[in-house]
């Protein structure tokens, strides 16, 4: 399997492996402002992860439901994840 992208890690939750980090804000407007974006890239790609917003941060995992596991697609959706992040 590929590497989780640069500040992911990656961990078990009911013996599945996910891609998880956590993303901090000021408030809790700008942390649903970014899950709200997360929301959109995911429907997007037709790939949706379990988001939790809480005030000053947002924890997003990704995998698959079907592999049961971490795939290049959830990779790939970290690294887009990141992007909004940063923008």
């Amino acid at each position: 399997m590929e590497c989780a992208p640069e500040d992911w890690i990656q961990v078990s939750k009911n013996g599945v492996d996910v891609l998880t980090r956590k993303f901090r804000f000021n408030d809790f407007t700008e942390a649903m402002t970014f899950a709200f974006r997360v929301g959109e890239a995911a429907d997007e790609a037709d790939h949706h992860p379990q988001i939790i917003v809480n005030f000053g941060w947002v924890q997003v995992d990704w995998w698959s439901h079907d592999a049961q596991g971490v795939t290049a697609r959830d990779i790939l959706l970290a690294q887009t994840t990141s992007q909004l992040y940063l923008h």
